[in-house]
């Protein structure tokens, strides 16, 4: 038996400029085809057995989702002046299908699976009620697990029903207020550290050097190669003469590896002769 491949499973299907699988595939219970993302190292079986969890959606999951986004609109309704821009009637749904005609799902994003045999839908579109940020929807095992707006979650990300994801997870609307005294409470109790390295600017070569060099070389997150940092003479320095955080970033890696090997002293004399010395 051949092979499944990419042009069985989807309509139209090739590749896109980051080298992603794509094409569409029928959404069922809407009558209409939306695009499919395949993530690199997606096989066309996998995208094969989501396609086929995409046409086992039915009315009651559709249901369930539409009472999460109308907790969106309501949201959206109550702290913005978003309102005075739509329709009068979006503004008394009373029944949660109701919503349907006022959003859509237009693409599934198939990602690699932590676990493949566990039904999974990551499906993004838009809303009448929010055009810039769009709406996206997770569903992991029948549920919705995240719903609002697009911020490229990961439907296999084990944190996304926190409790302090009460502002951004509109599965958790119902127990705000409740969630939001228990996060206050929680950070009076637990206080959070401060991150000295938010002073220097996102787009200095500090960051660079860190977030990239850095975290490359030692194979962590950023927030690791930042902890690394803390405590060198080399972040010391940093904070003293922002201008430092300017320069470039294979310099200050440099100097860091500097620091490590031959110590404080050697680093910060090749650093000030690389800035202060004329060539």
């Amino acid at each position: 038996m051949s092979e499944l491949r990419f042009e069985d499973v989807l309509i139209n299907a090739g590749t896109d400029e980051f080298d992603r699988m794509i094409g569409y595939a029928e959404f069922p219970y809407f009558h209409k085809q939306i695009e499919v993302v395949c993530e690199e190292g997606v096989t066309a079986e996998y995208a094969a057995q989501s396609i086929r969890w995409l046409e086992e959606v039915d009315e009651v999951q559709v249901r369930e989702i539409c009472q999460y986004a109308l907790y969106y609109l309501q949201d959206e309704l109550e702290s913005t002046s978003t309102g005075e821009l739509l329709d009068e009637d979006i503004q008394h749904i009373q029944e949660p299908l109701e919503i349907l005609c006022y959003m859509e799902f237009t693409s599934l994003d198939i990602k690699l699976p932590k676990e493949p045999e566990i039904p999974v839908l990551n499906l993004s579109g838009g809303c009448d009620w929010q055009e810039d940020k769009g709406l996206h929807c997770l569903i992991k095992n029948g549920h919705v697990v995240y719903m609002g707006s697009w911020n490229d979650e990961d439907v296999w990300d084990e944190h996304l029903l926190d409790d302090d994801q009460y502002l951004v997870n509109y599965v958790l609307y119902p127990q705000r207020k409740v969630l939001q005294q228990k996060v206050a409470e929680w950070l009076k109790q637990h206080p959070p550290k401060q991150i000295p390295h938010l002073e220097f600017a996102m787009n200095s070569q500090v960051r660079k050097f860190v977030e990239f060099l850095l975290a490359g070389e030692e194979h962590c997150t950023p927030e690791e190669a930042w902890a690394k940092l803390e405590g060198t003479r080399l972040m010391t320095l940093l904070q003293e003469d922002i201008s430092l955080a300017w320069e470039d970033a294979s310099l200050l890696y440099r100097c860091y590896c500097m620091e490590r090997d031959l110590g404080a002293v050697d680093m910060e004399v090749y650093l000030w002769e690389q800035t202060h010395l004329e060539l």
